[in-house]
């Protein structure tokens, strides 16, 4: 048993293990959302992360993706309330709808393997989606749509590289649906609110 936590401890450690933790950091930053102010529904999320058969690399993204798909969800929502274009109203409800889709099913795996994902948005998501929707009529969709278009172009980066790096063929299917989905709602967001 001793050998086991000293091989977990030395694995948590290694610094190819930081390195892919800094990288996806850095990407989840530019999103703002960043990892370390995840919200994971566990007490103990070290514990968590030791937990299972998942490797470390997916388990960083599931638990990352999942707080992105928690603040997309929470867009979308806005997004229904405020847009004023009725287009930008539908394509909100579609964000939602996928969002929600995709982090139940993310959430779903993740369970299996004993881990655990954000039940709510970081703080810095939280203080964006504030901000935007701090503004009124045509200047709400104007400011909505450059910072989710934004965010989904990054989205759509970070998930397909995820999907190239992923451990488990499951995880990679998961990253690889996220970014498919990401770029048909950049699709959608452009034919709704055509890029000035």
């Amino acid at each position: 048993m001793r050998q086991s936590s000293a091989f977990l401890s030395s694995i948590v450690h290694q610094p190819a293990r930081r390195l892919l933790m800094s990288t996806l950091l850095a990407g989840c930053t530019a999103l703002a959302m960043p990892l370390a102010h995840a919200q994971p529904n566990s007490k103990d999320p070290d514990d968590a992360t030791l937990r299972g058969d998942m490797s470390n690399g997916d388990r960083v993204f599931l638990r990352s993706a999942g707080g992105l798909l928690v603040r997309d969800r929470e867009i979308g929502k806005l997004g229904q309330r405020r847009f004023q274009k009725p287009a930008l109203r539908e394509w909100a409800a579609s964000l939602e709808k996928k969002s929600d889709a995709l982090y139940r099913d993310m959430t779903d795996y993740a369970e299996r393997h004993k881990t655990n994902l954000p039940l709510d948005m970081s703080e810095a998501s939280r203080r964006m989606v504030d901000r935007v929707a701090e503004s009124k009529g045509a200047t709400f969709d104007r400011d909505m749509v450059r910072t989710v278009r934004a965010l989904l172009e990054e989205q759509v980066r970070v998930f397909g590289d995820s999907a190239e790096s992923a451990e488990h063929q499951e995880v990679g299917a998961l990253a690889r649906r996220a970014a498919d989905e990401r770029r048909a709602l950049l699709h959608a967001l452009d034919k709704a609110a055509p890029r000035s």
